[in-house]
């Protein structure tokens, strides 16, 4: 009798812990967009706060705090969960965002946060989207990467993926093999005017928006063009080998730089930053043999595994581009310059 109560009382437990959920709510944590680096926070002394607070992006340590939930729920401030994100009817463009009394379940308060790092109305078809004047709603697009938004600790920096680990992840394997593409082979006009090739692929070049290089473009894995097209000036950086703690400018232009923020971690996307002003901080890199490595942290240059082709309007990017932890013999984490 004793032992038949132990095992049911084990198997009552067992279920209680199958039956958990997988997703904790994220709490205390800054939201950033991905587009303008900035974080979501309402505007104003928190003394002041209330219903049809605007909610704007600003300096991420700045900003405050947020609790939300991977998958569908309200998002709720932190520091006074009375208040949730609102988006108006969260049916329409371009609708500004705001606090408002939290009501659970109302439709224009209740989000979706999805595994691809939108912030999505819950049956409905607009994504919070970080426009020229800040945060607003707008119909969902895959591919639109003013939609996608990053969750920070308190701290402002990533919370590892759900995928990380000591060892590489399914998004950088080390023993991934380099990966071939057929696309032209084009030498390099001068020392100062780079190709960067990822997996010993002298086809393929990090590049810098859809083919045009300005201060906010993301960067990413495309095929090569010829130094006669206007493609090639998004593809062309004044870096060395054997350089460190430098910025990795643009040939093109040397106001603008590749950078991951103040506070990156695997998983960090790279783009493009103005790193003319002395009043930002733009992140400076070392290129040892075939690593291109963040100054000062174990985060390497990384093309994502399997990330696949995203179309675009001028050229079609055919990988992701990230940073990581850098792993010896990673081929994830190769990037070449072809001899001049």
């Amino acid at each position: 009798m004793y032992l038949s109560s132990i095992l049911s009382l084990l198997i009552f437990t067992s279920t209680i812990v199958e039956a958990s959920p997988i997703n904790k709510r994220y709490s205390g944590v800054k939201i950033q967009s991905y587009r303008s680096r900035k974080c979501l926070s309402p505007i104003g002394p928190s003394i002041t706060f209330g219903d049809g607070t605007l909610v704007a992006t600003v300096d991420c340590n700045q900003a405050k705090t947020w609790d939300i939930n991977p998958g569908s729920g309200s998002v709720l401030l932190h520091d006074n969960n009375r208040f949730a994100l609102d988006a108006g009817d969260g049916r329409t463009n371009n609708e500004i965002v705001k606090l408002w009394t939290s009501y659970p379940t109302l439709f224009q308060q209740t989000w979706f946060l999805t595994g691809d790092l939108r912030i999505a109305i819950t049956g409905g078809d607009q994504c919070l989207d970080e426009s020229e004047n800040g945060p607003q709603t707008y119909k969902c697009y895959t591919g639109n990467t003013n939609q996608i938004w990053y969750i920070l600790d308190g701290g402002n920096s990533t919370p590892p993926p759900a995928s990380s680990s000591a060892s590489p992840s399914v998004t950088s394997s080390a023993t991934q093999p380099s990966q071939s593409s057929t696309s032209e082979v084009f030498k390099d006009p001068s020392n100062t005017s780079r190709r960067i090739h990822p997996n010993n692929d002298n086809g393929l070049c990090v590049t810098a928006g859809n083919g045009f290089i300005t201060a906010g473009s993301s960067v990413n894995i495309a095929a090569c063009y010829d130094t006669k097209d206007p493609v090639f000036k998004a593809q062309s950086f004044n870096i060395a080998a054997g350089s460190k703690s430098d910025y990795i400018r643009s040939a093109s232009n040397s106001n603008l730089c590749l950078d991951v923020g103040t506070n990156p971690g695997s998983g960090s996307r790279v783009y493009i930053s103005d790193c003319s002003s002395t009043t930002t901080t733009v992140t400076k890199w070392n290129y040892m043999v075939d690593k291109i490595s963040v100054d000062g942290k174990n985060l390497c240059l990384d093309r994502e595994l399997n990330s696949g082709t995203t179309k675009g309007r001028s050229l079609d990017y055919l990988a992701n581009l990230q940073v990581w932890e850098c792993f010896p013999d990673n081929q994830q984490q190769l990037f070449t310059l072809y001899p001049l």
